[in-house]
């Protein structure tokens, strides 16, 4: 599976030398996912301790931000982001005394799929994610030490993005565009057993060698903004068949006027 994420990456630095349009983006994450591991914890701590932390369940918010290339019939890409939740009580029999449950999944994903149509920014495809999920707990001020995990998630997606120039001034809006995006996911997840330094990393008397492990697997979504690199006309003209460009220089040599030595 590792050997899967590396060729993936791989593919999407070694891109090919063919017309693409790069772009870079950066939006809003979105994650449905259920804790119900945690859940179990955090519904037995209000019984106990007459807390009200609400559960985890589809308020996952974060960001996600990368680069990438459009090329005429597929597309690469490269990101990082983030889901987060944070749930709170506050007991005020109890001195104000105030618990917390802090979830983040963070992740570097390459991404490729297919775009049948040139002219629309259609694409569908698969990515695959890399990244950690990080639990801690903090009942009644007593902050314990984070559950680390890693993750392996493949996610099967697709989005539409579509053009928009209103922020643009006039004299732009006939060469520049960037782009609205929405993408719907769904992302499995898989933890990663790594031997010994999972054992350090979680060493520490609050959390035993069973400690629960929750399965982050959801659909989400990302809507974002892509600002390409090229123009309309530099993207009109890289698109064009060699045979019209060939004819395009010509022209512009038989017009341009011959200096005198």
């Amino acid at each position: 599976m590792m050997r899967f994420v590396f060729f993936m990456m791989s593919c999407c630095f070694v891109i090919p030398s063919s017309f693409g349009q790069y772009y870079i983006f950066g939006g809003y994450n979105y994650g449905a996912i259920t804790m119900k591991g945690a859940n179990v914890i955090i519904n037995a701590f209000n019984e106990r301790e007459n807390h009200s932390i609400a559960p985890f369940a589809n308020n996952f918010h974060g960001y996600r931000v990368g680069a990438g290339k459009y090329s005429k019939y597929s597309v690469m890409e490269l990101g990082f982001g983030n889901l987060i939740s944070n749930q709170k009580s506050t007991n005020p029999n109890q001195l104000r005394e105030n618990a917390e449950v802090i979830i983040n999944y963070m992740s570097a994903t390459a991404r490729a799929g297919i775009k049948p149509f040139p002219k629309h920014h259609f694409t569908f495809g698969a990515a695959m994610h890399l990244g950690a999920q990080r639990i801690r707990y903090s009942f009644g001020g007593d902050y314990q030490t984070p559950v680390n995990k890693y993750v392996i998630a493949p996610e099967f997606y697709l989005d539409y993005a579509i053009r928009i120039k209103f922020l643009l001034k006039k004299s732009q809006r006939e060469k520049y565009f960037y782009l609205l995006r929405i993408r719907p996911y769904y992302q499995l997840h898989s933890i990663i057993g790594i031997g010994n330094f999972e054992k350090e990393l979680n060493q520490t008397p609050n959390i035993t060698s069973n400690a629960i492990e929750d399965n982050m697997s959801h659909f989400g979504f990302n809507i974002s903004i892509v600002i390409p690199f090229l123009s309309d006309d530099d993207r009109a003209y890289l698109y064009a068949p060699k045979k019209r460009k060939k004819r395009s220089t010509k022209r512009d040599r038989k017009e341009r006027p011959k200096g005198r030595l």
